[in-house]
């Protein structure tokens, strides 16, 4: 393989993970949408949400075995078509059971692209010769960004959830097209220990971390733009703006997330997430206007860039587990968050309120300070 054909499959990776985050921003600033057009509580909306998540997570010790079966490459075009198709169907639903099998098949569609993606991207990064994962995050975030800017802009011209979803999901198509012709293809052979694997040891403090780390993540994602017009009174198009500061400082921080850790190391870069997680989302939650809560949101977003890049870099330097084992049992909890989050505080908010809910995220940022010495210390090699 020549220099180039290397730098073309870094930048199709990369273009993949730019696709699956513009599909997240999409689904993310069309919540609002789906709630109002559909008549839904914060409590039914979380069904939806719990779905979309529960889709995600119950193939994906199914899609490892398929990945390892037919290859990383085949397997992540397959499933990025399929999740650009499955985006739509919410928009197409016309009453919430039909919004929740939608959400489920999306959400399976997006579980099954996480897998196969992440798995090709370790694959050019072990072509490539070093490390260059946070890369690929970083344009995760970068089109989630895009995700939820373009819905925005087609919001403010009063284009239908339907032919927003259309275009959207068509511009990811193309995406993955051009993307297709330059993906590496290697095919993976599982080896033993690797797949899910339940946390024990020392890894559970690290595994308890990605878990917090992934619930505040997820009722950001999920939750922000529904906050920022229920409690804030900010306009639909105007509400997508929280998710788009979110989504902009992490990308921002994650392309700087090699120096930052280098210079402050590990802990102190969970620590600090941790403080500014909790600041970002106090302002939010003490000061419910537009703009204040989403520039708490965007100091959130800093602060949890490089929360999970550091844990997941840990887990695979751990003393007495085989790195592959160490990152399974962390991602296990780590998504176990991710599906929890949203629908806590969608069902916590039924009862006290959205922004009362903000109150227990905040809770979680302080625990990601308080346990982030100990769970590294104990649990890692190094810490450079």
């Amino acid at each position: 393989m020549t220099r180039r054909d290397l730098l073309l499959a870094r930048v199709a990776a990369s273009a993949v993970f730019f696709g699956n985050g513009f599909g997240i921003g999409t689904w993310a600033a069309q919540l609002p949408r789906f709630k109002v057009s559909l008549g839904l509580s914060d409590g039914q909306l979380s069904l939806g949400l719990l779905a979309f998540s529960l889709g995600a997570v119950a193939l994906m010790p199914v899609i490892g075995w398929a990945v390892a079966v037919v290859g990383s490459r085949t397997m992540t075009i397959v499933a990025a078509f399929a999740f650009a198709g499955a985006l739509l169907l919410p928009g197409l639903a016309p009453n919430l059971s039909l919004f929740v099998a939608a959400a489920l098949l999306a959400g399976a569609c997006n579980g099954t692209m996480d897998i196969a993606m992440n798995t090709n991207a370790t694959v050019v990064e072990r072509a490539w010769g070093a490390a260059i994962m946070s890369s690929f995050h970083a344009f995760f975030s970068l089109g989630g960004l895009a995700g939820a800017g373009v819905s925005g802009l087609l919001i403010a011209l009063d284009v239908g959830i339907v032919p927003t979803l259309a275009i959207s999901c068509l511009g990811m198509a193309l995406v993955f097209l051009l993307a297709a012709f330059w993906t590496l293809g290697e095919r993976e052979r599982m080896g033993e220990g690797q797949g899910f694997a339940w946390p024990r040891g020392a890894v559970i403090l690290l595994a308890v971390l990605a878990m917090f780390c992934f619930m505040v993540e997820g009722a950001i994602v999920d939750w922000s733009a529904i906050y920022l017009q229920t409690v804030t009174g900010a306009s639909l198009e105007a509400a997508v703006t929280g998710f788009a500061a979110f989504s902009l400082t992490m990308t921002v921080c994650r392309f700087m997330g090699d120096f930052v850790v280098r210079h402050l190391g590990r802990v102190r870069t969970l620590q600090l997430g941790g403080l500014l997680s909790a600041f970002g989302l106090a302002l939010a939650m003490l000061v419910p206007y537009p703009l204040p809560s989403a520039i708490g949101f965007a100091i959130v977003g800093i602060g949890l860039a490089n929360a999970v890049p550091v844990l997941f870099s840990t887990a695979g330097q751990m003393k007495d587990v085989p790195p592959s084992v160490g990152v399974a049992m962390v991602a296990t909890l780590g998504y176990g968050g991710l599906l929890l989050g949203p629908p806590l505080i969608g069902f916590g908010g039924e009862l006290f309120g959205l922004r009362a809910m903000l109150g227990l995220l905040i809770v979680f940022a302080f625990i990601i300070i308080i346990l982030s010495q100990r769970a590294l210390q104990r649990s890692t090699v190094q810490f450079s």
